[in-house]
């Protein structure tokens, strides 16, 4: 036998034939995984997220007329500071509206010229616009079980708790978690 009758097939020296391009091998190493990602994306997003859009700047500087929200589904239990999307009745009307949830259940809340005391203690600054010559106050109250607290950033403007009372815990579409649009105002809340 002579080396000429020796055949080995293809060797990284000599990797014998090369295929064509073939468009079936792009569909099915890229475009199918790149679909299935997207559409498990967004499930997730559909699942675990809603999303709400900002109408007034009750919120400003926090949030203003016009930021698109991602919110979580619901908040069963709302902590202080979360900026929350509910549903309040007013006047004869659910309205949605964006707040900052100020006192939880068993709290007690007085407001002072707008600017929250709870449990005896002023509210963190974060930026809340308050106006000494349009300010409000509130008598002391106990937040009753089920039901929050909640005042807008821009106290001048914002229709809140102060005027609606309490608001249901039932009625949180969710929680404010991230800020997508538009492009100049992304970020996470």
């Amino acid at each position: 036998m002579s080396d000429d009758d020796l055949y080995i097939g293809p060797t990284v020296l000599e990797p014998g034939p090369r295929e064509p391009f073939n468009s079936d091998h792009l569909a099915r190493w890229v475009v199918v995984p790149l679909i299935v990602a997207l559409t498990a994306l967004i499930l997730v997003l559909y699942i675990f997220f809603s999303t709400a859009v900002v109408d007034g700047d009750s919120m400003a500087p926090t949030l203003v007329n016009g930021d698109y929200l991602l919110l979580t589904h619901g908040d069963p239990a709302p902590r202080k500071g979360d900026v929350v999307v509910t549903r309040v009745l007013d006047n004869g009307l659910f309205v949605e509206l964006v707040k900052r949830v100020i006192a939880v259940p068993g709290d007690t809340v007085e407001v002072r010229n707008d600017v929250a005391i709870v449990n005896g203690v002023p509210e963190p600054a974060r930026g809340q616009v308050v106006d000494p010559t349009y300010s409000v106050s509130r008598s002391r109250q106990v937040i009753a079980s089920g039901y929050i607290y909640v005042m807008g950033d821009n106290r001048p403007i914002s229709e809140d708790s102060r005027y609606l009372g309490p608001v249901a815990i039932s009625g949180i579409k969710g929680k404010a978690v991230f800020i997508f649009a538009p492009i100049t105002h992304v970020r996470t809340l």
